[in-house]
């Protein structure tokens, strides 16, 4: 790795610029003055002192007194291990802050329907929709494919551990790109209400009655194929209103 491509892994750290430079030189010299940092690393002499006691507060190095002060970079296996996780506490609290403010909006905004085509998008977002259920999960499974069945599982139990309320409508058996699906079979052991119905081909995930997620699969009449699935996602809370009717009507119409 070069020194530019370090320079710029530091800088979106959060380090400034002279703070990026005078760390990298510093690392190179192990322990040395303010004078032969700024010359090592370009930064100007009046900008240097306040450059490194910025870096000293970040616990990347130490200051030695004396006359003249002597600075030691921290072993990066121990300074960059201690920033990193400090970083990620930090994510945490503002993904969680940023989350529940998106979510006391999204019933009052109608974004745009957006299209998802590729296959791994579709499904990271089905995924982070699940991922972020606070109290319930309607889904609707016309079809699963076989590369997920594992994860599908894991998400539902790790949702039903959460406690969180989750009603799946199924097809009884299905066929994708040839291979047979018993989702009976699969869906069996799952600590949660399903009933098993006629369905298209398609995919339905309802959550917290604030997303949605509708996925269509090509269905040559025998087979599903997965070649050409679309994703439908939106937040209109009309539509979602309308699918989760059409979703406790299908529900309560089954005498299970």
């Amino acid at each position: 790795m070069t020194d530019n491509e370090n320079l710029n892994i530091l800088k979106k750290m959060g380090l400034t610029d002279y703070e990026s430079k005078a760390y990298l030189a510093l690392m190179s010299l192990i322990t040395s003055k303010a004078d032969t940092i700024s010359k090592e690393s370009g930064v100007p002499r009046s900008k240097i002192y306040p450059v490194l006691e910025s870096l000293k507060q970040k616990n990347l190095i130490k200051i030695r007194q004396g006359r003249p002060l002597e600075y030691d970079v921290i072993d990066p296996l121990e300074s960059l291990t201690n920033y990193k996780e400090d970083f990620l506490r930090q994510m945490d609290i503002l993904e969680k802050n940023l989350v529940e403010i998106y979510d006391n909006k999204l019933p009052t905004v109608n974004t745009p329907i957006q299209s998802i085509e590729d296959i791994n998008k579709i499904l990271q977002k089905q995924k982070d929709i699940l991922n972020k259920s606070k109290k319930i999960v309607l889904i609707r499974l016309g079809f699963l494919l076989p590369s997920e069945v594992d994860s599908f599982k894991k998400m539902i139990l790790k949702l039903d551990k959460n406690g969180i309320k989750v009603k799946i409508l199924s097809v009884s058996k299905c066929e994708v790109d040839g291979v047979n699906i018993d989702m009976e079979e699969i869906l069996s052991n799952l600590p949660v209400n399903v009933r098993y119905v006629q369905l298209p081909s398609a995919q339905l995930i309802i959550r917290d009655y604030k997303e949605m997620m509708l996925v269509f699969a090509e269905n040559s009449g025998k087979s599903i194929r997965n070649a050409n699935m679309v994703g439908l996602y939106n937040t209109y809370s009309t539509i979602i209103s309308n699918y989760s009717s059409a979703f406790n009507r299908k529900w309560n119409s089954t005498d299970k």
